[in-house]
């Protein structure tokens, strides 16, 4: 018992050891103080909203068509925006997220207008600037 216990304080010893080891380079830079760093990446969300059609009330549940035409047509819509906005800033972009959702509204009650059946979409884009402002 004595000597697995010994074997095994050598092992963490020798384990700490080399886990406490830096390897520095005589090269090595500072990272740049510009305010986008060195690998400029910019984030922007935005969110689509596709009406569903074919429903003759508001309470009634989508037909599977009526659904997939609509997440289609917010697939189109987020595969657009990211060239739109690759184009204004300049940029790389890449479709890091996106999130497609139907919101659920309470339609009852005298007065209150029906919502209009619809399907939403979150995009989360990456921007990798490729000019930066001032260079």
């Amino acid at each position: 018992m004595k000597r697995v216990l010994a074997v095994l304080l050598a092992t963490l010893a020798s384990m700490a050891a080399a886990s406490a080891q830096m390897s520095t380079s005589p090269n090595m830079e500072p990272p740049p103080s510009a305010a986008f760093g060195p690998d400029p990446i910019l984030q922007i969300t935005t969110t689509f909203q596709a009406r569903i059609e074919g429903l003759a009330d508001a309470r009634d549940v989508p037909t599977r068509a009526a659904q997939d035409t609509a997440r289609r047509s917010l697939y189109n819509m987020a595969a657009n925006e990211c060239t739109v906005l690759a184009e204004f800033w300049r940029a790389e972009c890449r479709l890091s997220s996106f999130d497609v959702y139907v919101a659920v509204d309470d339609v009852d009650g005298p007065g209150v207008q029906p919502h209009v059946p619809s399907m939403f979409g979150r995009a989360v884009y990456g921007l990798r600037l490729t000019s930066l402002p001032g260079r």
